[in-house]
């Protein structure tokens, strides 16, 4: 009756079940429900740490392949008498995108002044590694994130491990990528039953190699794997832009009244005077940080067959920091970065967790196809970015 309100209706009446916090019941009853063809799971754990958070969520979707939604029980009983809508909102919004639906749409129609643009169709990716020491024993991860739509917030991603270290030499340099950029194109021909012709790319830049370095490795590797799959037909335009997280560049605005210096404002550009003269950068603060010293993002366009003006890949940029589905607050870094981070981060610190080496134990095969939830999956903001509902195909982690 409650979610009915906000535009979400089941067919069936609920299933209410209560369980103790042991892993092997959950997982039991995780697989029962899933038996019963139930669809959705909502959790309200009470008194549980974030290991049985992490597991139920592991589980699920490697495992089981079911979409769950866990609601901390002190959540509830704090919004019950004043915030218990906001609550609510919250938990509709997120159900409404892990069952395929859209919250936000980024008008490319209205932003870009090409006369082709109402016809173009745009597929966005991102592209980056881990930070940590990359050893025989640790191998780097890397990521790519591909849309699979032109216009909302949905992602597949691939996590995959490097080149193979020699000694003490450490790469950035994604193995096979041009056969996970063909996948992710097919994924996003799949659901679209129509190939992309603008590719944008934003990959994390590390600070260890040349302009050249990329342009020679990661953009003729996608050249070539759109050659591949285009075939006799014209490949798509691409712009490459690297994005630099890492400096100690920080601007800020003087408040006369005050006498203080203040951070800037929320989609700040600065591209004149203190960029390079010789490229394409700028920089852009895109979200106002809750404390502290804001953060821009330094970008560097290496590419550009699409054409875009100065003012469209800012306004762009700035548009797919706001497409976050787990929140309505703007992020730092565009939407495909911030999307395959999260899973670098949810799988290395998961990969060695109890529900991990039960999956492993299990001689039951780990479930495998596509799984397309990339989103936002608790209240806590937080918590959001270690637990980012993704795209894991597990076959990619080499």
């Amino acid at each position: 009756m409650v979610m009915s309100k906000y535009g979400v209706r089941f067919n069936s009446s609920p299933i209410e079940k209560y369980d103790a916090a042991i892993l092997q019941t959950i997982v039991a009853r995780m697989n029962e429900l899933k038996m019963l063809e139930c669809e959705v799971i909502i959790y309200i754990l009470d008194q549980v740490g974030d290991e049985m958070y992490n597991a139920i969520k592991q589980f699920a979707k490697i495992k089981i392949g079911m979409i769950t939604k866990c609601i901390p029980f002190n959540e509830l009983v704090n919004n019950y008498s004043h915030k218990m809508n906001n609550s609510i909102e919250n938990l509709v919004k997120k159900l409404n995108i892990l069952l395929d639906d859209c919250d936000q749409l980024i008008p490319l129609i209205s932003l870009l002044n090409s006369p082709t643009s109402r016809s173009d169709v745009f597929m966005f990716f991102g592209i980056g590694y881990t930070h940590i020491a990359f050893s025989f024993q640790r191998a780097s991860i890397a990521y790519i994130c591909g849309s699979t739509y032109s216009t909302n917030s949905k992602y597949s991603i691939r996590l995959l491990k490097q080149v193979a270290p020699k000694e003490k030499i450490s790469y950035s340099i994604i193995r096979d990528l041009h056969i996970y950029v063909g996948e992710l194109i097919r994924e996003f021909f799949q659901h679209n039953l129509r190939l992309p012709n603008k590719l944008v790319f934003y990959q994390v830049d590390l600070g260890n190699e040349s302009f050249q370095t990329i342009l020679d490795h990661e953009l003729k590797t996608i050249e070539g794997a759109c050659q591949e799959l285009y075939g006799h037909n014209q490949v798509p335009r691409i712009c490459f832009v690297l994005v630099k997280q890492y400096h100690n560049t920080r601007f800020f605005t003087w408040d006369e009244k005050s006498n203080r210096a203040k951070n800037i404002p929320p989609g700040t550009v600065i591209d004149t005077d203190i960029v390079s003269p010789n490229g394409f950068h700028f920089y852009l603060n895109s979200d106002a940080p809750i404390q502290g010293t804001a953060k821009p993002m330094l970008y560097q366009v290496l590419c550009n067959e699409i054409g875009f003006t100065s003012n469209e890949i800012q306004i762009l940029t700035h548009y797919l920091c706001h497409t976050d589905a787990g929140c309505t607050n703007t992020i730092a870094v565009p939407l495909p970065i911030y999307y395959a981070k999260d899973n670098v981060a949810y799988y290395t610190n998961q990969n060695n967790s109890e529900a991990q080496k039960i999956i492993q134990e299990d001689k039951k095969p780990i479930r495998q196809g596509t799984f397309w939830n990339t989103y936002g999956d608790d209240f806590d903001k937080e918590q959001n970015r270690l637990n980012k509902q993704s795209d894991l195909n597990r076959q990619s982690v080499s």
